[in-house]
């Protein structure tokens, strides 16, 4: 885990669950079927554990969503993803063979119009792509240059310098703070090497400015509460399945839940254990694939 990545994500765990309980001894290991077989409800990650860039799925990934639907089991998709529509990640997924209804869908960049009912914003100043801003307009919020109160809603991964330099101008006025709607660090590509993504970018962003930062998503419980109310009454035997240690297996254990962690994508074999001891978060469970 790069030196960056295990700040931001001890400091999250600070934020979410200051007294959360270290973790002791090794996960098991298992195989997908002795899963399959244990529990009947399966939040899962996206990008990184199903699917990567340009329409990649992993191995297995489609026998195995087959497999639970076979079983009849509850399934959640529960993702950091805010730069796209809840019907743009639905059509994605259909184009990749996965089989996922728009109920099924959990993504952090609709967790703002629940966020902004206790905030009560009318006006942001916008860094994200176009379609990240549909989830402004549920939480009636107006994207402006300058925000009546100095407030910046963080969805994208490609700010122009032109758009940073702005952000940094409405974030340097006293009581600023950033609305982070991805948490995410860092994130693979199907080679394995990792790249910045919107918690790098809001980090960096505090560290010239000295804002506040909130975040919508994993690990935060907001998430994870809205996801188990979804599943009642079939509350019982839920388990996390994602790849990164900081969000999807931090945000399980502040959830009260089981989790497995995917290797290959944001932990690799030989790292896990450093990473595990590094941020004091053990999944329940180790796959080696899904």
């Amino acid at each position: 885990m790069l030196p960056v990545e295990s700040a931001a994500y001890k400091h999250y765990l600070e934020t979410a669950a200051p007294n959360l309980q270290k973790a002791k001894g090794d996960p098991w290991r298992v195989e997908f079927d002795t899963l399959l077989r244990h529990y009947g409800s399966f939040l899962l990650d996206g990008w990184g554990t199903l699917y990567n860039e340009n329409g990649f799925v992993y191995p297995n990934v489609l026998e195995s969503m087959a497999l639970l639907r076979k079983a009849n089991k509850n399934i959640r998709l529960i993702t950091n993803s805010a730069s796209r529509s809840i019907e743009q990640i639905q059509t994605d997924m259909h184009s990749m063979g996965l089989d996922i209804e728009k109920h099924e869908i959990i993504s952090s960049g609709s967790l703002l119009k629940v966020l902004n009912e206790s905030i009560g914003l009318k006006d942001v100043f916008y860094l994200g792509g176009p379609n990240g801003k549909l989830f402004l307009e549920e939480a009636n919020i107006e994207a402006v240059e300058n925000p009546s109160e100095p407030t910046v809603v963080l969805s994208g991964i490609h700010p122009t310098q032109e758009e940073i330099q702005k952000a940094i101008e409405v974030l340097s006025k006293e009581n600023s703070r950033i609305l982070v709607l991805n948490p995410d660090v860092y994130a693979p590509r199907v080679s394995g090497e990792k790249f910045p993504v919107t918690g790098h970018i809001a980090n960096a962003l505090k560290e010239k400015t000295g804002c506040q930062l909130l975040f919508c998503g994993k690990p935060f419980p907001l998430i994870f509460q809205i996801a188990l109310r979804s599943l009642i009454p079939s509350t019982e035997s839920v388990i996390m399945i994602g790849d990164t240690l900081g969000t999807d297996i931090a945000g399980a254990n502040i959830a009260g839940i089981d989790s497995a962690l995917v290797l290959g994508g944001n932990v690799k074999e030989d790292e896990f254990r450093d990473d595990i001891y590094s941020l004091g978060v053990s999944p329940t469970y180790i796959l080696n694939g899904f």
